[in-house]
C-alpha cells in the first residue's frame, strides 16, 4: 500500500468544533452561535463552492480557539443549508467531503482561515486480511448495538453495503456514540487498514464497558427489589398485628434487639 499523499495547500474558512468530530461522507447538522463560528460559516457560503474546514478542539473550554487548541486533521465539508435561529446563532447542514490537514492559520480576524491540504489515501487493496477485518468491525458493530441501542435500518444497511475498510470504519465511527477523542483517533489514521484495525479495538472495549454497566445495573436493581420485599413483608407484618390486636410486635421485637446488638459491637465470632 502507498502511502497517504498530501495535495496542494488551500486555503479555507476554518469552523473549530467542540465535541464533534465530521467524517467524510457524513451528513450532519449543528448549531454553531460564537461570533467567529458564523462569520466562517458566511464566508463559505460567498463562494462557489461553499466549502470550509471544519476541525475539533481538543480543548472544550476553549471559548477562542487559535492554531495550537485545534486538531491536525480534520475535513473539508460543504455547507447545504443554513436555518438562522432566534438567538442569532445558525444551524448549519453540512456534509464532510475529504480529510485534510490544517497546515497553518492564515487570519484569526474577523474568523479563521487556513492552509490546509487534502489528504489522498490510495484505497486499501482487497486481502484475506481487510476482509477479516471488516467482518470483524461488522460483527462487533450488531454487539455494540445489541447493548446499547437499536440502530434505524439505513445506518445497519450501509454498515453492510460499505466494501473499503476505510470506509467502513468511517461510517461505523461517525454513527455510534463515542467519545470525541475516540471518534478524533479513527479519523486521525489515514491508512484504511489501520483504521479498521483501531475500531475494532474500540469497539471491542466499549462492548466490555457496556457488558459491566448492565451487570451493576442489574445488580443494583435486584437490590432494590429485595429492599422492596423486605419492606413490604415487613409492613405486612404489622398490619396483620395491629388486626389482631396484639400489643407486642414480634417484628419490632426483633428490629429492636438487633439494633441493641449492633450497639454492643460485639466481636465477630
Amino acid at each position: 500500500m502507498k502511502e497517504t499523499i498530501l495535495e496542494e495547500e488551500r486555503v479555507l474558512p476554518v469552523l473549530a468544533v467542540r465535541g464533534l468530530v465530521v467524517f467524510p461522507g457524513m451528513i450532519v447538522q449543528f448549531d454553531i452561535g460564537r461570533k467567529k463560528s458564523v462569520l466562517a460559516a458566511k464566508a463559505a457560503l460567498d463562494t462557489d463552492s461553499r466549502e470550509l474546514f471544519i476541525v475539533t478542539q481538543t480543548d472544550l473550554s476553549e471559548s477562542e480557539p487559535m492554531a495550537e487548541d485545534l486538531y491536525k486533521i480534520g475535513v473539508i465539508a460543504r455547507i447545504k443549508q443554513v436555518v438562522h435561529t432566534a438567538d442569532n446563532g445558525i444551524k448549519l447542514h453540512v456534509e464532510g467531503i475529504e480529510r485534510a490537514e490544517i497546515m497553518s492559520v492564515v487570519q484569526s480576524e474577523p474568523y479563521l482561515t487556513g492552509s490546509v491540504c487534502v489528504c489522498k489515501p490510495i484505497a486499501a487493496r482487497h486481502t484475506a486480511r481487510t476482509e477479516a477485518l471488516s467482518r470483524i468491525a461488522q460483527e462487533r458493530f450488531e454487539e455494540y448495538i445489541r447493548w446499547f441501542r437499536q440502530v434505524p435500518p439505513d445506518i445497519l444497511l450501509g454498515v453492510m453495503q460499505q466494501k473499503d475498510c476505510g470506509d467502513l470504519a468511517d461510517f461505523i465511527a461517525a454513527n455510534i456514540s463515542l467519545d470525541f477523542e475516540q471518534k478524533q483517533c479513527i479519523l486521525d489514521e489515514l491508512h484504511p487498514e489501520k483504521r479498521i484495525a483501531k475500531l475494532n479495538d474500540i469497539l471491542s472495549d466499549e462492548i466490555k464497558v457496556l457488558s459491566l454497566e448492565r451487570e451493576i445495573s442489574q445488580k443494583a436493581q435486584e437490590q432494590m427489589d429485595e429492599n422492596q420485599r423486605v419492606y413490604m413483608l415487613r409492613e405486612q407484618m404489622r398490619a396483620i398485628a395491629s388486626e389482631l390486636g396484639e400489643e407486642d410486635n414480634p417484628q419490632e421485637e426483633s428490629d429492636e434487639f438487633r439494633q441493641r446488638i449492633e450497639k454492643l459491637n460485639l466481636p465477630q465470632v
